[in-house]
C-alpha cells in the first residue's frame, strides 16, 4: 500500500527574515511513516546525526554529501553525539532499554566510537530519578537530561560527560518558573519556562546556562495556542524559532521591537516539518 504522505529532508539557508529556498538532500530516506515520524536529528561540527525509529542511524555532512551508516546498538533509544578533537573522532550517546521484554525498567547508557566503530555499555540511568523528556541534549561535550527526583518529585537536569563517560553533579532549575523543557541554541544549553498569567496568555521565558547558573535572555507574552522551539541566534541579538501551530514554519524574535515576526521561506509553503536542526557548514568527514 502506498504511503499517504511523502517524506523528504531539506536543507536551507535561514539567518533572519529573508527568503530562502529549500534543497532536497541526498541522504537515504526511510519512507516508513513510523520510522520517519519518530526521527531524531542532531548536529555537531557540520555533521548531522539522523536516527530513525527502525534503528537506522546515519551520520551525514550536507555540505559534502558524504554519509556513513552506523551499526545499531540495541532496539530503540534516544541519541546524541559530539566531536572530540583530543581523540579526533565522534562519540554517539544512547539512552534506552537494555533487553526487550525484560522485567527490568533500567535504561542502559551506551556509547559508540567512530574511531573503533563499536558500541559499549558504560552504565544505566540513575535509579533514583525518573527520566522526564523525549530527547537528550548535547552542549560542550555534556549530555543533559531532564529528570525528576523520585523522593521529592522535583525537576532537575542530569549531566553526563561524554568524553569521560561519567555522570557529573546535577544542574538545578530555578524555582521561580514552571520548567517546560531544555534545548540547545547556538551550541549553548537553554531552559524553556513559563509564568502563567491567565487562561489565555502566558509569559514564555528562555534562560541560557552560564557555568552553574541561568541568565534570562527572553521573556515575552504569548497566547497559549502558540508552541515555539528555539533554534538559533540570529544577527542583532534575535532568536529563530520553529512554530508548531501555524502555517508559518519559522518565526523570529526581534530584539529591538521585542516581538515575534513571521519568516517567509520560499518553497515550503504548506509543508509540515517534523524535525528542524541548525548546523554550520564544514568539510568535516563523518568517518572521523
Amino acid at each position: 500500500m502506498k504511503n499517504q504522505f511523502d517524506y523528504y529532508h531539506y536543507t536551507m539557508e535561514l539567518d533572519s527574515t529573508s527568503i530562502a529556498s529549500p534543497v532536497e538532500s541526498l541522504v537515504p530516506i526511510d519512507q516508513s511513516p513510523i520510522a520517519f515520524r519518530n526521527i531524531q536529528c542532531f548536529s555537531c561540527n557540520g555533521i548531522l546525526l539522523i536516527a530513525y525509529a527502525n534503528d537506522i542511524i546515519i551520520m551525514w555532512n550536507p555540505a559534502t554529501r558524504e554519509s556513513r551508516t552506523i551499526p545499531p546498538s540495541k532496539t530503540g533509544g534516544l541519541y546524541n553525539f559530539c566531536y572530540f578533537p583530543r581523540i579526533e573522532g565522534n562519540k554517539i550517546f544512547r539512552l534506552g532499554p537494555g533487553v526487550i521484554n525484560s522485567d527490568s525498567n533500567d535504561m542502559d547508557i551506551d556509547i559508540f566510537s567512530t574511531k573503533s566503530n563499536t558500541w559499549k555499555t558504560v552504565g544505566i540511568f540513575p535509579s533514583n530519578y525518573y527520566f522526564e523528556d523525549s530527547r537528550v541534549y548535547m552542549s560542550d561535550g555534556i549530555v543533559y537530561m531532564m529528570a525528576e527526583r523520585k523522593e521529592s518529585e522535583n525537576c532537575t537536569i542530569l549531566r553526563f560527560c561524554l568524553e569521560r563517560e561519567e555522570f557529573q553533579e546535577e544542574l538545578l532549575i530555578p524555582n521561580t518558573i514552571s520548567p517546560r523543557g531544555i534545548n540547545v541554541v547556538g551550541e549553548k544549553l537553554c531552559l524553556i519556562g513559563s509564568l502563567e498569567d491567565n487562561d489565555k496568555i502566558r509569559v514564555y521565558c528562555l534562560y541560557m546556562k552560564k557555568t552553574n547558573s541561568w541568565n534570562e535572555i527572553l521573556a515575552i507574552q504569548l497566547p497559549f495556542k502558540i508552541c515555539l522551539k528555539p533554534l538559533s541566534f540570529i544577527k542583532d541579538g534575535g532568536i529563530m524559532f520553529q512554530n508548531y501551530m501555524s502555517k508559518y514554519v519559522f518565526k523570529a524574535y526581534n530584539s529591538t521591537t521585542h516581538k515575534l515576526e513571521k519568516v517567509n521561506v520560499a518553497g515550503i509553503e504548506g509543508l509540515h516539518f517534523i524535525e528542524v536542526v541548525t548546523y554550520v557548514e564544514t568539510l568535516s568527514s563523518p568517518f572521523l
